[in-house]
């Protein structure tokens, strides 16, 4: 797995459509924040999911979604992305494999659908 920048906009484009996330995420969003990691298959090069970084309500959450399957690739980028950031970090889901996915990676649950990863942890 590469975590890079977006190299494809229509193919982030294809998967975010694909994968639909939250709304208030919309794609002109998605492109614009600086903070947008994109992952990638090691051999074949192509996109397997996307991870962004923001504030909401004064807290550094995590966001994201990726294609099918990729368990271990993905569990590694969240750590690798998390492990950039010298802050606690925040998720908010409802979906029960996007749960599993931030337990796997250090995750805790807190409340309801919110999950928090301390810094370092």
């Amino acid at each position: 797995m590469i975590i890079d920048r977006c190299r494809n906009k229509k193919e982030l484009l294809n998967l975010y459509k694909s994968r639909p996330m939250p709304n208030q995420y919309d794609f002109d969003w998605l492109i614009n924040n600086p903070n947008l990691f994109c992952f990638y298959h090691e051999q074949e090069g192509y996109l397997q999911g996307f991870i962004t970084v923001q504030r909401e309500n004064g807290l550094l959450t995590l966001s994201g979604t990726a294609v099918r399957r990729i368990m271990p690739d993905a569990i590694n980028a969240i750590i690798k992305v998390c492990n950039a950031f010298d802050e606690d970090m925040y998720a908010f889901t409802p979906l029960r494999h996007a749960a599993l996915l931030l337990k796997k990676a250090g995750f805790k649950h807190i409340k309801n659908d919110k999950y928090m990863r301390l810094k370092n942890g």
